[in-house]
Parts: C-alpha cells; sequence; structure tokens
C-alpha cells in the first residue's frame, strides 16, 4: 500500500509525469479509435491541445518563463482549437504549424536544461530525459506536416489513405527517430530527405549524449567523495 501511494505521489508532484503520460498515451490509445477518419483527426487535435497543456507543468519552476508560455499557450488553444470546430485553410493550418512547433521547441531546451544539470538523478528527472525524447519526435511530426501543406508530393505513400489522416506525421517521426524505416511512407524530395536524416541523426545523439550524462551524474552523486579526491 505505502509503495502504490509512493507511486501515486511521484506522479502527482512530479514536474514531468503528465507531459510522459499523455505522450505515452499518444501511441497506446489513439490507435484504437474506431477507423473514422473526421473523429481520428479531431481526436489528435484535441489530444495535441492536452499535450501542450501539460507541458506547462514541466516548466514551472522559472516564473518569468512560465508566464510568457502561459501566454503562448493561450494563444495556441485558441488558434489550434478552433480545428477541432472548422476546417481549415492551408494558411491558417501552418500558422497553428509554427505555433506549436516553437512552443514544443521552447519546452524541449526547458526540460533539457533541467535534464542535464548537476543535480542528482530523481524518477523525475528520468521522466524528463524520456519526455524530451518523446518531444523530438513530436517536433518532427510538425516539419513534416508544414512540407505536406507545402507540397503533398514531399512524400510518398505505399497506402494514399494514410495520408488522409493527421496522425501519419506522427507514425513517420517516430519510425524517423528511432531508425525503423518502415518504408511505407518515403519522403520524395531533398528538403524533406535532409530533415529526415537530421531527425534520425539526432535521436542517435540525443540518446548517446542524455545516457552518458545520466551515467556521471549518477557515479558523481554515488560516490562524491571519491569524485573530490580525483578533482
Amino acid at each position: 500500500m505505502s509503495k502504490t501511494h509512493s507511486v501515486f505521489q511521484a506522479v502527482i508532484h512530479g514536474r514531468f509525469s503528465l507531459l510522459l503520460f499523455f505522450t505515452t498515451f499518444l501511441f497506446l490509445v489513439l490507435p484504437l479509435i474506431p477507423v473514422d477518419r473526421m473523429a481520428l483527426n479531431k481526436g489528435i487535435d484535441l489530444f495535441g491541445l492536452v499535450i501542450l497543456l501539460s507541458c506547462l507543468r514541466a516548466i514551472t519552476q522559472n516564473h518569468r518563463f512560465l508566464i510568457f508560455m502561459v501566454i503562448f499557450s493561450v494563444v495556441n488553444v485558441a488558434i489550434g482549437g478552433s480545428s477541432l470546430f472548422f476546417t481549415l485553410s492551408s494558411s491558417f493550418q501552418v500558422t497553428v504549424l509554427v505555433a506549436r512547433l516553437i512552443f514544443f521547441c521552447l519546452v524541449f531546451v526547458s526540460i533539457m536544461k533541467y535534464v542535464v544539470d548537476k543535480t542528482p538523478i530523481t524518477s523525475d528527472k528520468l521522466a524528463g530525459a524520456l519526455s524530451a525524447y518523446m518531444l523530438i519526435g513530436i517536433i518532427w511530426s510538425f516539419i513534416y506536416a508544414l512540407f505536406f501543406i507545402q507540397n503533398p508530393n514531399n512524400f510518398i505513400f505505399s497506402n494514399p489513405l494514410v495520408s488522409e489522416t493527421h496522425s501519419w506525421t506522427v507514425y513517420f517521426s517516430f519510425t524517423t527517430l528511432t531508425t525503423l524505416g518502415y518504408g511505407d511512407v518515403i519522403p520524395a524530395q531533398p528538403a524533406v530527405q535532409n530533415y529526415s536524416v537530421m531527425e534520425a541523426v539526432f535521436g542517435q545523439i540525443f540518446l548517446a549524449v542524455v545516457i552518458a550524462r545520466l551515467v556521471a551524474l549518477q557515479i558523481l552523486h554515488t560516490h562524491p567523495k571519491k569524485n573530490e579526491l580525483s578533482m
């Protein structure tokens, strides 16, 4: 009972627990939604707003930055929420995607500042590292969506129906990030190909650097006296 209570408290009080939960929820639950393209697209739009709001909890330590991000998130919710009720023009879709792209990039930088600082390793810091990795895939999905709006021929689909849902950008982004590369969605133009390569490389560098940093911090705080003597 005490262990369950401690886990529950960690989820409630952790800065990154909700963000990690909702990004994981994206992959576990949304695929189970009945195959109704309109319902699925609206569900993904709504879920994007939930993730956006959960990001605010992850950046609560810097109050000035938090105030700025609250205002920015209100703008995002206002323009992004309209996609739940109206069919948006291409130019307005670009505005929504650019606003969310900037927002999530700022959240990513904020999280990484905490993940790589010299404070001891905690479950919340690990959740922050995992959340940052998930955000990489989400950020790149916006980039691919912008390329697709600009020119649908930037991508080749083995199943044309895939391009009719918003979920394919998230799917393609994470298969690229993890270097799976199934080949059912193919970047067809040089610019998109270059961004796909950049995502794959960035994902591998992120894992190597962050894991090395976390291991170093664990060693530093596990044997502080030895590290002080060696210095």
